[in-house]
């Protein structure tokens, strides 16, 4: 568990060392002396949907919390439109080669393999 200060919204999470103390951020006591609190983190979520975390304290913990930057609908339409744009440059790739294998095929039409009969649009 970390532990952190809160001044006006923003986080100041208690350094590993300090004033020649070695691993200060865990000297529980030492914390909590110096004000510091424990932070209880909140649950990321699992999709890619776009947040920021912000905190609240009471007198015990600080609390950390999951802004959404879009609605579910939003992250769904987004999602949507980057599978799109993947088939899309996936199917620009599929072209490309059978236009580079039909260029060569024109270029140089004599048999790729002889022993197949395999040509170069095969």
């Amino acid at each position: 568990m970390s532990y952190a200060k809160l001044n006006d919204g923003v986080i100041e999470f208690a350094p590993k060392n300090k004033d020649g103390i070695m691993n200060y951020n865990l000297a529980l006591e030492l914390l909590e002396k110096d004000g510091y609190k424990p932070v209880v983190e909140a649950v990321k979520p699992q999709n890619a949907r776009l947040y920021k975390i912000s905190y609240s304290e009471d007198e015990n913990n600080i609390y950390e919390q999951i802004d959404y930057l879009e609605t579910q609908e939003e992250f769904e339409k987004r999602q949507l439109n980057t599978e799109l744009q993947y088939m899309i440059e996936n199917l620009e790739r599929e072209i490309n080669d059978i236009d580079i294998k039909r260029i060569r095929a024109v270029c140089e039409p004599e048999i790729k393999d002889e022993t197949t009969g395999e040509t170069w649009l095969d």
